[in-house]
C-alpha cells in the first residue's frame, strides 16, 4: 500500500515529468556557459596560472605564452557570453565544445582531462539541441515569425 501511494503521489505531482523537462536545456546551456566564463575571465586576469597547461607546440607560435593564454581567455569569455544569453547558441556551443575537447585531448587521461572531456560533451549536447525557450535565438525567431 505504501509504495502504491508514493507512485500515485509522483504521478499526480508530475515532479519528474514534462513540466520540468523544458528547464533542462536552459540549465545546461547557462551552467556550461558559466564554466567557460569563469575560466576565461581567470585566464585574462591571471594568465600565469594557466601557462603550465599549454602544450609544448605553443612555442612554435610567434607570440608569448602569456599572450596566448589571454587570447584563449578572450575566446572563452566571448563565446561563453553568447552562450549565456543564448545568441548564436549552436555555433557558440560547438566552438566551445570542440575547443575544450582539444584541450582535454592535449591534457590526456587524468582528472582534469576527463573532466574537460565531460564538459566538452555537455557543450556539444547544447549545440545539438540548439535554441531553448529562454534563449535570444528563440526570442528572435518568435519575433520574426510573428511579423
Amino acid at each position: 500500500m505504501e509504495k502504491n501511494n508514493f507512485e500515485q503521489f509522483i504521478k499526480r505531482s508530475n515532479i519528474f515529468g514534462t513540466k520540468l523537462q523544458s528547464f533542462a536545456p536552459i540549465i545546461l546551456r547557462i551552467s556550461i556557459s558559466l564554466v567557460f566564463l569563469y575560466f576565461g575571465i581567470n585566464q585574462m586576469i591571471n594568465p600565469l596560472n594557466f601557462i603550465g597547461y599549454l602544450p609544448e607546440e605553443i612555442s612554435l607560435i610567434p607570440i608569448s605564452q602569456t599572450t596566448f593564454v589571454i587570447i584563449n581567455g578572450g575566446f572563452e569569455v566571448y563565446f561563453g557570453a553568447l552562450l549565456f544569453i543564448g545568441l548564436y547558441t549552436r555555433l557558440s556551443a560547438l566552438l566551445l565544445g570542440l575547443h575544450l575537447f582539444a584541450i582535454a585531448k592535449t591534457i590526456g587521461f587524468n582528472q582534469v582531462g576527463v573532466r574537460d572531456f565531460g564538459l566538452s560533451m555537455a557543450s556539444l549536447a547544447v549545440a545539438l539541441y540548439g535554441k531553448d525557450n529562454a534563449s535570444l535565438d528563440k526570442f528572435f525567431l518568435r519575433r520574426k515569425l510573428s511579423n
